[in-house]
C-alpha cells in the first residue's frame, strides 16, 4: 500500500491494472462530504496552449514544449527493428516487447509527471485559471497529430482542473475562436494571421506582444467576462505593465487598459 486507507471512507470499487512495469490495485473510495464551491477571487490568469510553446500565459511568461517521445526515439527505432527478426512466440521476442513496453511506460510517465508539476507551477500565487475550450481531438489528426499526441494537451488540461480544485483555484474553460485576432487592449479585431507571425501588433491602439501571450490576454478578460456576466461579485486585482486593473459587479476592467465596458446581461 501507498499509503493508508484514511478514516471513514467506504471502499467502492478495486480495478487490477497491468503496465510494463508490474501490476498495480487502483481503489475508488466514498464518503459522503459537502464539497463547498471554489471561490471566485484572486488572480486572474489567461493560459494560451499551442505547438510552438507548450503554454503562454496572461503574465508574460512561456513554457517550451518539450520533446518526451524525441528523447528516447532512436532507442524505440533500434529495439523494433531488432523485434521484426525476432521469431512470434520466442522468447526472445517476449524480451524484447517488455523492453520497448517499459521505454513507452517511461515516456508516458515522464510526461504526466511534467504536466502535473506545470499544473502546480500555474497554480501558484492565482485565485483563477481560464484557458480555451478546445476538442484536443481534433489536433490529433493530420500532419501535427504526433506532436499532438507527444505533448499532451489534453491530459493537461485535465490534470491542470483536478489541480486548481485541489488547491481552491477557480477554473474555468472560455469561448476558443478567435483568440489570437482579437487586441486584449482594445478588444479590435485584427484579422487572420499566418503561422510564421509570432508577434501581435494591433493597428489601433498599437499594442505590441507575443502572439500567445496576447492570446492568453484575451483568454483572460473572455473568463474575467464569463464570470461578470454571471452574475458573481467579482474581488480581482491585479498588475499588468504597471497598471490596476479591477472588476466588480457586472462591470470589468480589462487588463492593462485601464478602460472599462459595461457587460451585455
Amino acid at each position: 500500500m501507498s499509503r493508508q486507507i484514511p478514516g471513514g471512507f467506504e471502499i467502492k470499487q478495486a480495478r487490477v491494472v497491468r503496465r510494463a512495469s508490474g501490476y498495480f490495485v487502483m481503489l475508488s473510495l466514498q464518503l459522503n462530504v459537502s464539497v463547498p464551491d471554489t471561490p471566485i477571487s484572486g488572480h486572474p490568469r489567461g493560459l494560451d496552449l499551442g505547438f510552438d510553446k507548450f503554454v503562454a500565459t496572461s503574465d508574460n511568461e512561456q513554457i517550451a514544449r518539450p520533446r518526451f517521445l524525441q528523447t528516447l526515439q532512436r532507442e524505440l527505432k533500434l529495439l523494433q527493428r531488432r523485434l521484426k527478426h525476432k521469431k512470434k512466440g520466442s522468447n526472445n521476442r517476449h524480451k524484447l516487447n517488455q523492453k520497448i513496453a517499459r521505454i513507452h511506460q517511461q515516456i508516458t510517465d515522464t510526461r504526466k509527471d511534467w504536466h502535473f508539476k506545470l499544473a502546480h507551477r500555474m497554480s501558484d500565487g492565482v485565485g483563477m485559471i481560464f484557458v480555451e475550450d478546445i476538442d484536443f481531438r481534433s489536433w490529433a489528426r493530420g500532419m501535427l497529430s504526433k506532436h499532438s499526441a507527444d505533448a499532451g494537451f489534453g491530459q493537461f488540461v485535465n490534470i491542470l482542473q483536478w489541480v486548481c480544485f485541489k488547491r481552491g483555484v477557480f477554473f474555468a474553460k472560455v469561448d476558443k475562436d478567435y483568440t489570437s485576432q482579437q487586441c486584449p487592449e482594445c478588444g479590435t479585431h485584427t484579422g487572420k494571421k499566418r503561422l510564421d507571425e509570432r508577434i501581435h501588433s494591433c493597428p489601433v491602439c498599437f499594442f505590441t506582444a507575443s502572439r500567445d501571450v496576447a492570446a492568453a490576454q484575451v483568454v483572460r478578460n473572455r473568463g474575467l467576462e464569463l464570470i461578470s456576466g454571471l452574475g458573481h461579485s467579482l474581488e480581482v486585482k491585479q498588475t499588468v505593465c504597471g497598471l490596476d486593473a479591477a472588476g466588480t459587479g457586472g462591470k470589468v476592467s480589462l487588463a492593462g487598459t485601464g478602460r472599462s465596458r459595461k457587460l451585455k446581461k
